[in-house]
C-alpha cells in the first residue's frame, strides 16, 4: 500500500468552523476577526480551548495586545459572509464589521467585539501559546459563554461546508 499525500489526508478531517474576534469593539482600526477551523477543547478543569492562528494575522496581534478573544460558531446561512469577509480580508485594511453592516457588542468579561447575531458566544482569556510550525497554538481559559445551545454548527472538510447533525 502506497503512502498518501499528507496534506490531502489532513483535509479529510472535519473541523469546526468559527469566527474568532478580538480587539476593542469601539475602535474600528483596533478590532478584527477571522475564520478559524483549527479549534479544540484542551481541558475540562479549568475549561480551556486552543486555537491555531498564524502570527501574520491581524487577529493574532489583537489577541496578544488585548489578552482575549471571542469564539462564534458559524451556522448555515453565515458561510458566504464568513468566506467573503472574515475569511478573505485583512482587518489591517478593512473594518470587517462595518462591511457586514454589523455594530459589534462589547464582551462581558474580556475586551473583544461580539457578533450580535451569533448563535453562541464563548469569551476566552489568553493564557499561553506554543509555536507549532507556521502557526501559534493559543491556549485560552473560557471565562463566559452565552446564547443558544440548540443551533447546528457548520463543519468544514475538503473545501465543503456541512451542517453538523447534532
Amino acid at each position: 500500500m502506497g503512502s498518501l499525500d499528507l496534506l490531502s489526508v489532513l483535509g479529510l478531517i472535519p473541523y469546526p468552523l468559527v469566527i474568532v474576534t478580538a480587539g476593542d469593539p469601539d475602535k474600528p482600526s483596533e478590532r478584527g476577526g477571522m475564520v478559524a477551523a483549527w479549534l479544540t477543547r484542551v481541558s475540562w478543569d479549568p475549561p480551556l480551548l486552543a486555537v491555531s492562528i498564524s502570527q501574520k494575522r491581524f487577529t493574532y496581534q489583537l489577541i496578544k495586545k488585548y489578552k482575549g478573544f471571542a469564539i462564534h460558531p458559524v451556522t448555515s446561512g453565515m458561510e458566504e459572509k464568513v468566506v467573503d469577509v472574515f475569511g478573505s480580508l485583512s482587518g489591517r485594511n478593512a473594518d470587517k464589521f462595518a462591511l457586514l453592516g454589523v455594530k459589534p457588542l462589547r464582551a462581558k468579561r474580556i475586551v473583544a467585539p461580539i457578533l450580535p447575531n451569533a448563535p453562541l458566544t464563548i469569551e476566552c482569556e489568553y493564557i499561553n501559546e506554543v509555536q507549532t510550525g507556521d502557526h501559534q497554538l493559543i491556549i485560552a481559559r473560557v471565562v463566559d459563554a452565552y446564547g443558544s445551545t440548540t443551533f447546528k454548527p457548520l463543519v468544514y472538510r475538503r473545501d465543503v461546508f456541512a451542517e453538523s447533525p447534532v
